[in-house]
C-alpha cells in the first residue's frame, strides 16, 4: 500500500533528479512558467479593472441615473434643430419627478467652477453648487456637523450654504461663519463629512470634488446660464429605490425618451447610467479574460507537452534504475507515484517562476500603461495550482509507461 512516507521519499528523489539536470529542468519548465505568468497577470489586471469599475460606480451610485447639460453641437450640425434646444430646466426635473412617483426621487443643480471664495482674510478656490434640497440624498452626502438644505431654504431664497470638508478647513469656517463670493454673502449651516470626488473618467461627466465645494439653495444661486427669464440647470440626478440592473436600465431609457420629447429631439444633454458602465466593464473583462486565458492555456499545453517529453526521456535514461527498484520490491504504484512527483515538482517550480513573473508583469503594466491592477488570493493560488494540475495530467503517461516496464528486461538495459 502506498504510504505518506513513500510520497515524501519520492518527492526527495524527484528533487535530487531535478538538481542533477538543472538546465534541462529549467528549460522544460519555461512553458509552464509562461502560462502561469499569463494567467496571474490576466487575473490581476482583470481584478484591478473590476475593482476600479466598482469604485467608480460606488461614487456615482449604482442605482442612479445622471443627466448633464451638453452642447447640442456635439449631436447635430443642423442649426435649425439646434435653435430648438431648450437646455435642462426645472420643468424637466419636475416632469421626471412626476413620472417617477414612488420609484425614486430626483434632484437638480447648477454649478460654478474655480470660483474664488473668501472667509475673513482667507481665500480658497472651489466649486459653488446651487442645488435642490433633495440633492444631498441623491448624492448620498452626510454631514459632520450642522444640517443640510431644507425645503424652506429653497422656497425663501435663503443665503445659506453647506461646505465641503477641505474648503471648510482651508477657510477655517464653522457653523455661523460667512463665506463671500463675488461680494455675495452666505452663512454656513453645515459641513460635510469627507466624501472625495466623483470618479467620472471615461463617462463624459464633469468631475466634482465634494470636499472642495460649497452647496447653496438653487434659488439663491447667483450664477448660471439663462434661457429668456429661466435659469438653466447643469445637471439632474435620479436615484431609484430599486437597484436591479433591469429596472435601472428600463428607467434610464424612459427618462431619455421623456427628455428627448421635451427637447424636440435635440440631444442637448448627456445621460449616463453607472450600472451600464458596470455591464460594459464586465463584457470587456470577459473578453480580456478569454483572450488571456487562451494564451495561458496554450502556454500550459505547450509546457505540458515539453514536460511529458522530458519525463519520457528520463524514463528511457533510467530504465535500468526502474528495473532495479522493481526487483527489490517497488510496486507499480510506487513507480507511478515517483514519476508523478517528478512531473508535478517540475511543473510546480515552473509555476513559482511564473507566479513571480506574473506579479512583476502586472506591476509593470500598472506602472507603464497606467492600468489598475489588484492581486487576489484566488489568482495567486490558481497559478501554481494550474501548474500542478498540468504536471499531473502530462505526467500520467510517462509514469504508467515506467510502471509497465518488465523488470527482467529493464535490468538488461545498460
Amino acid at each position: 500500500m502506498y504510504q505518506p512516507i513513500d510520497t515524501i521519499l519520492d518527492g526527495k528523489d524527484a528533487w535530487q533528479s531535478l538538481r542533477r539536470r538543472p538546465a534541462r529542468s529549467l528549460l522544460s519548465g519555461v512553458g509552464i512558467a509562461i502560462g502561469v505568468l499569463a494567467l496571474v497577470a490576466m487575473l490581476s489586471i482583470g481584478e484591478g479593472a473590476k475593482r476600479e469599475a466598482l469604485e467608480k460606480i460606488t461614487t456615482l451610485g449604482i442605482n442612479t441615473i445622471r443627466v448633464e447639460h451638453a452642447p447640442p453641437e456635439a449631436y447635430s450640425a443642423d442649426s435649425t434643430v439646434i435653435n430648438l434646444s431648450q437646455g435642462l430646466t426645472r420643468t424637466d426635473a419636475l416632469r421626471i419627478g412626476t413620472w417617477l412617483g414612488q420609484l425614486g426621487y430626483i434632484a437638480y443643480y447648477a454649478r460654478k467652477d474655480e470660483l474664488a471664495m473668501l472667509a475673513g482674510s482667507r481665500l480658497s478656490v472651489g466649486t459653488l453648487i446651487g442645488a435642490s434640497h433633495g440633492w444631498f440624498g441623491t448624492e448620498n452626502l452626510s454631514l459632520r456637523e450642522g444640517r443640510p438644505l431644507i425645503v424652506a431654504d429653497i422656497a425663501k431664497h435663503r443665503r445659506v450654504c453647506v461646505t465641503g470638508d477641505d474648503i471648510a478647513s482651508t477657510l477655517q469656517v464653522r457653523l455661523g461663519s460667512t463665506i463671500r463670493f463675488h461680494n455675495v454673502p452666505c452663512n454656513v449651516i453645515g459641513i460635510l463629512q469627507p466624501k472625495g470626488r466623483l470618479l467620472t473618467e471615461g463617462t463624459g461627466l464633469s468631475t466634482l470634488d465634494f470636499d472642495n465645494s460649497v452647496i447653496m439653495p438653487y434659488t439663491s444661486f447667483p450664477f448660471g446660464r439663462m434661457l429668456g427669464s429661466r435659469r438653466l440647470l447643469d445637471g439632474l440626478v435620479v436615484r431609484l429605490n430599486d437597484d436591479s440592473e433591469a429596472r435601472i436600465l428600463s428607467a434610464a431609457s424612459q427618462v431619455d425618451e421623456l427628455l428627448r420629447s421635451r427637447h424636440r429631439g435635440v440631444r442637448d444633454y448627456r445621460l449616463v447610467v453607472p450600472v451600464s458602465l458596470l455591464r460594459e466593464a464586465r463584457e470587456t473583462q470577459a473578453l480580456f479574460a478569454l483572450i488571456m486565458g487562451s494564451i495561458a492555456g496554450l502556454s500550459l499545453l505547450v509546457g505540458g507537452i515539453g514536460v511529458m517529453n522530458i519525463m519520457l526521456a528520463n524514463v528511457a535514461e533510467q530504465t535500468r534504475e526502474i528495473g532495479l527498484r522493481m526487483a527489490v520490491g517497488a510496486t507499480k504504484g510506487r513507480i507511478v507515484g515517483l514519476y508523478l512527483c517528478h512531473s508535478m515538482l517540475l511543473c510546480f517550480v515552473g509555476g513559482v517562476l511564473g507566479l513571480s513573473g506574473g506579479i512583476l508583469t502586472a506591476l509593470g503594466v500598472e506602472y507603464y500603461a497606467q492600468w489598475a491592477v489588484a492581486f487576489s488570493g484566488f489568482g495567486l493560488i490558481l497559478g501554481p495550482l494550474s501548474a500542478l494540475v498540468t504536471g499531473l495530467i502530462f505526467g500520467l503517461y510517462p509514469a504508467f509507461r515506467a510502471a509497465a516496464l518488465n523488470p527482467a528486461l529493464a535490468l538488461r538495459e545498460a
